[in-house]
């Protein structure tokens, strides 16, 4: 992940018996649970200004912006940062590191001098620019990861159901 690390330590006292937590400890328990899973949905500088360039090209084509899902945009960095090691390019399998219900996935992996250029190329491909604009989808991963001078993003889109 990018960006910095949170750390949420819930300390609970004591009591003896075997009592149940109390409604209030389960409510405290599901928000810090909720908090730590939106915070792995959070993107850093570049992948947020990549994010931004797909979603002026949706906005451009009249479509709505998609927000990050975190099952995407896990796959999408750790994808993107595979690439970067490996210095070349090739589809994930689809499928994994999702583990959300879905109905639909697709997937743009590219490389270039910056993630402007690379999403222009995007733009520029039929089959790309398709899943760019596509309605169908109601979330996105963006995986943002470099290789000297080589940006390397992965685009991973996902319909949930």
């Amino acid at each position: 992940m990018v960006g910095p690390a949170y750390a949420v330590i819930l300390a609970m006292e004591p009591r003896t018996g075997t009592r149940k937590p109390s409604r209030r400890t389960l409510t405290a328990i599901a928000v810090i649970t909720a908090s730590l899973t939106l915070l792995t949905a959070c993107l850093g500088p570049t992948q947020t200004t990549a994010l931004d360039q797909l979603n002026t090209d949706r906005r451009a084509n009249r479509l709505s912006t998609l927000s990050v899902q975190a099952d995407a945009q896990a796959k999408a960095q750790a994808w993107a940062e595979k690439l970067a090691r490996e210095n070349t390019l090739y589809h994930s399998n689809l499928p994994d590191g999702i583990h959300v219900r879905w109905c639909s996935i697709g997937e743009n992996i590219g490389y270039g001098p910056s993630s402007g250029a690379i999403e222009a190329a995007y733009m520029a491909s039929p089959p790309h620019h398709a899943n760019i604009v596509n309605t169908k989808w109601n979330g996105v991963g963006i995986g943002y990861a470099t290789n000297g001078n080589r940006v390397f993003t992965v685009q991973e889109f996902i319909k949930t159901c």
